[in-house]
Parts: structure tokens; sequence; C-alpha cells
């Protein structure tokens, strides 16, 4: 299963064996191993392929990284976010474009998920900031 990951991420990005050989500063037939399950693949590498825009999550357990961090992801607090957000532009008559209100509501989320609270003052600073 890992080595058959590892080649469709290898082809998905239009890499070779001997592309990805190079990259881990392996042979070629290294790679052949690894996608035949008949090699192991040490963190390190692993970490580089990561780095080279392969899905690591994927290689790993077959679920894609974005889907991973969707089940980990407190969605409540998101849509609590974007309603303060939300609400807070609208108290006060401004306008912000698609794309700003987007970068605000994932930066203020990051800032609060570790929290595991909302800061009314960061909003607002932040807000002021964008608007």
């Amino acid at each position: 299963m890992f080595g058959e990951r590892l080649a469709s991420e290898r082809k998905r990005l239009g890499l070779g064996q001997q592309q990805v050989a190079d990259l881990l500063s392996v042979s070629r037939p290294t790679i052949s191993m690894l996608e035949t399950n008949r090699a192991c693949l040490d963190v390190q590498r692993l970490l580089v392929l990561g780095t080279h825009g392969f899905d690591v999550l994927k290689v790993l357990t077959g679920e894609p990284a974005q889907v991973a961090a969707g089940r980990v992801m407190d969605w409540n607090l998101c849509m609590i976010v974007a309603d303060r957000v939300d609400a807070w532009v609208r108290a006060r008559g401004i306008r912000l474009s698609a794309e700003k209100r987007e970068i605000v509501v994932k930066h203020l989320y990051l800032q609060f998920a570790g929290r595991g609270h909302i800061d009314e003052a960061i909003i607002d600073e932040t807000l002021k900031v964008a608007a």
C-alpha cells in the first residue's frame, strides 16, 4: 500500500523514479524497491518529499492532507470567527472583499484555535488593519 501511494504521488507530480531518487540521494532501483514495498523510507527522506510537493500524509495513510486537516479543524470556532468578522464589518458599514474576508477569517481562526477561545481585542485590531 505505501509503495503504491508513493508511486501515485510521484506520478501526480509528473516525476520519474530517477528524479525522486535524485531528490532523496538514493539510487533509482531503491525507488523501485520502495514503490513495490521491498524497502522502507526513513522519516527524514519522507520529509524531503514533503518539501517537494508530495502529500506525505496521503503517502502514509491514503488520506489526503486536506481531508485530514478538515477532521481536526474546529468548524464551530471557524463559523463563530466568520460571524464575528461579518458583524464587525456590518456595524461599521465597511465592505471587505471576499478575498480579504477569507484571509482575515483564516488568520483569526489560527490565532484562536490554539487558545480555544476568541479574543475580541484581537478581532478588533486585526479588522482595523484589514479595513
